[in-house]
């Protein structure tokens, strides 16, 4: 399995392939552009909700659940669609025992992989009613659903 420098270093050969390939970038960008309204959405109901804060409270206090090797499990694709919306990662990783992405200012991602979405920790389920998380939820759904379809056009490009 290759490592996360490895996996980086493939993203960036596929980025710039898509990028000379024109006319495979334009209908990527727009599908890009809709995933972006999604992951916008649902960053907005996060902290709507009030997970956003739960989130970054267990950060503050040194528990955040985003565990070391966490990253070995995200798909050269998934870090391919970061690169196309301009995101840089790390060189190293800033916090010891934590995965690669996670920085003092949060995850470095945009596009997270779908173990990310979808993890709930003990916390969130005490703190927030089931209810709370339904809108959350459905546009998550949407989130991946695109995302994966995005991610299956780059594995075969």
């Amino acid at each position: 399995m290759p490592d996360i420098h490895e996996k980086i270093n493939l993203a960036k050969i596929k980025k710039e392939k898509i990028i000379q390939k024109k006319d495979f970038s334009l209908e990527l960008n727009s599908l890009l552009e809709e995933l972006k309204t999604h992951i916008i959405g649902a960053e907005k109901e996060r902290h709507k909700t009030g997970m956003a804060q739960i989130c970054s409270q267990c950060a503050v206090e040194n528990k955040p659940c985003c565990g070391s090797g966490i990253e070995l499990k995200f798909s050269t694709e998934l870090l391919t669609i970061n690169l196309l919306y301009g995101i840089s990662f790390p060189q190293k990783a800033e916090i010891d025992g934590m995965c690669f992405f996670l920085t003092n200012k949060g995850c470095c991602l945009f596009a997270r992989d779908v173990f990310c979405i979808n993890f709930i920790c003990d916390r969130i389920r005490t703190e927030l009613p089931i209810n709370k998380l339904k809108k959350l939820r459905e546009l998550e759904g949407l989130q991946l659903n695109l995302q994966f379809k995005i991610e299956e056009i780059l594995k075969n490009f």
